[in-house]
């Protein structure tokens, strides 16, 4: 995001990808003053949920950032997975997952381009998994972004998937899948599919992965790499529905069935599974009742005095913990976010 002056609103949705019906999205300028979310009906958000409180959280801009700060709400604001104290303000960023009683809400910032999905229809079923080129992306003057010259991936999983006959070809592939079936898999079942065929899906995606490993060749300079594998995610699901309409009697134009906005549980599934390796990789730096204590009052929300009896941490040494992984953790996804899209 650019800099933006604290008089100057800067335009986000928020998408509930998982939470009650009530509330689907809404699009909201904010400025210096900003919104509340809570369950007051005064509220520029209203969750109605007995979980939230009637002034529950705050989003406004400052220093040119989108700003979420919780307002001493009794169940708590995460964003990431990361609570939020109290009247602590933290920068989100596109794509980001901000949770509320039980609602996710996926933050999108106006002028962030989707990835294009769309794809070939005229193209064989067998064809449709594979990899195929991206559309180049418009240039960006934001420094780390897609015209970058020096953004460029350091994926070297994308080098080991076109190892011949070595041991790094199958510890490319076995990382390939770990990173990337969750959200695979997650995403067919969240554009309607049962879970057998979200499974059938996944085999076709990484299937179709490894019949052309040996000329695959991914340049990020062509678009971000999650893009492209939703792209190839929706040309299995499409192939998949294609073969199933000679019997079905459906007209070559249907669609498959979709319960959802795909570019919204697309980001969902790619920001959970990011958080996830983030996690895992923060987890080996530090020591076990370090993490328990984060685990447990950074991301849980279990009071601070339970915390210190459960791991005989001090209350400050809990906070300070708390902080400096939250820190730790956040690095690592713009990192991920960096190297990935």
């Amino acid at each position: 995001m650019t800099n933006t002056p604290d008089s100057v609103a800067q335009t986000i949705e928020l998408i509930a990808v998982s939470g009650p019906d009530s509330f689907a999205r809404v699009t909201l300028p904010i400025d210096a003053e900003g919104c509340l979310i809570g369950r007051a009906p005064t509220s520029t958000v209203q969750l109605n949920d007995p979980s939230v409180s009637r002034s529950h959280a705050r989003i406004h801009c400052a220093d040119g950032k989108v700003l979420v700060s919780d307002l001493g709400s009794r169940c708590g604001t995460s964003v990431n997975m990361m609570r939020l104290e109290e009247e602590e303000d933290v920068s989100v960023a596109d794509r980001d997952i901000l949770m509320i009683g039980p609602w996710k809400l996926l933050v999108r910032f106006e002028g962030e381009a989707t990835e294009d999905e769309s794809a070939d229809e005229t193209s064989e079923a067998s064809d449709a998994v594979e990899p195929k080129p991206v559309e180049p992306a418009p240039p960006s003057e934001v420094k780390g972004g897609r015209g970058d010259p020096l953004y460029a991936t350091r994926a070297s999983i994308f080098m080991k998937l076109k190892a011949d006959g070595t041991v790094d070809r199958e510890v490319g592939w076995n990382e390939f899948a770990e990173k990337y079936s969750r959200v695979i898999a997650g995403f067919a079942r969240n554009a309607g599919l049962p879970a057998q065929e979200a499974d059938d899906v996944l085999q076709d995606v990484l299937l179709g992965f490894f019949r052309v490993a040996e000329r695959f060749e991914y340049d990020p300079k062509r678009g971000r790499f999650r893009g492209y594998l939703k792209r190839v995610t929706l040309n299995a699901i499409r192939a998949r529905h294609r073969r199933k309409r000679p019997t079905t009697g459906f007209a070559d134009t249907v669609e498959p069935p979709v319960e959802c906005d795909l570019d919204a549980a697309w980001d969902r599934q790619w920001t959970e599974q990011i958080l996830q390796r983030a996690m895992a990789e923060a987890r080996e730096e530090v020591e076990d009742r370090t993490w328990r204590s984060f685990e447990l009052y950074g991301v849980r929300g279990v009071p601070v005095e339970q915390v210190a009896a459960e791991t005989g941490m001090t209350a400050s040494a809990i906070r300070h913990a708390k902080m400096r992984l939250t820190r730790r953790v956040r690095e690592i996804v713009t990192r991920f976010r960096d190297e990935e899209g």
